[in-house]
C-alpha cells in the first residue's frame, strides 16, 4: 500500500508525496499560481528528488483525469459543486478581447463572481474591484453555474 503525505509551503502552495510500495517517492509540488512540478525519487536516494516536468493547470487536469480520473478539491470546492455553484481557474491568454478593458466592462450581468485573481507578478488579491484591469497571463477564480462561468470565459476571450 502506498503512503501520502501532504505539507503546506507557505507562500509556495502545497507539496505532496506519495511513496509507493516498492519505496519510491512521487513528489508533486502545486503552486499556488496554479503550476505543478512533478519530482522522482528513488527507494535507495530518497534525499535525491530529480525534476520530471512542470505542467500548467490545464496540463495538470489532463494528467490527473488520464491516471485516475480525480482532481484535487478543497472541501470548500466540494460543497459549493454539490449546490451548483463551480469554481474555476482561467487565465487570460494573449490576444484575448478582455485584455486592458475592466472585470465590469467584461463581466457586467453575466452573473459570475470574480472571488480571486492572481496577476502576472503572482500577487493575489481575493474579491477584486469592478475596475481592475485585465491584463495577459492573470488568472481569474470565477464562480457560478457552469453555463455562467463557460460564457464569462468565452466574454474574456471573444468577447461574446
Amino acid at each position: 500500500m502506498s503512503a501520502f503525505e501532504e505539507t503546506y509551503l507557505p507562500g509556495i502552495g502545497t507539496r505532496y508525496v506519495v511513496t509507493t510500495a516498492a519505496g519510491d517517492q512521487l513528489i508533486i509540488v502545486v503552486h499556488d499560481a496554479g503550476s505543478r512540478e512533478l519530482y522522482h525519487a528513488t527507494k535507495e536516494s530518497p534525499a535525491t528528488a530529480i525534476p520530471i516536468i512542470t505542467l500548467n493547470d490545464d496540463e495538470a487536469r489532463l494528467a490527473a483525469a488520464i491516471i485516475g480520473k480525480t482532481i484535487h478539491r478543497p472541501e470548500a470546492i466540494e460543497r459549493l459543486t454539490r449546490l451548483g455553484v463551480l469554481v474555476e481557474w482561467h487565465r487570460v491568454a494573449g490576444g484575448a478581447y478582455a485584455i486592458g478593458k475592466t472585470l465590469g466592462e467584461v463581466l457586467q450581468d453575466c452573473g459570475v463572481a470574480v472571488i480571486a485573481i492572481i496577476d502576472k507578478e503572482g500577487k493575489r488579491q481575493a474579491r477584486p474591484s469592478p475596475d481592475f484591469v485585465l491584463q495577459e497571463s492573470v488568472q481569474l477564480a470565477l464562480a457560478g453555474t457552469q453555463k455562467q462561468v463557460r460564457a464569462a470565459i468565452e466574454l474574456i476571450e471573444k468577447g461574446r
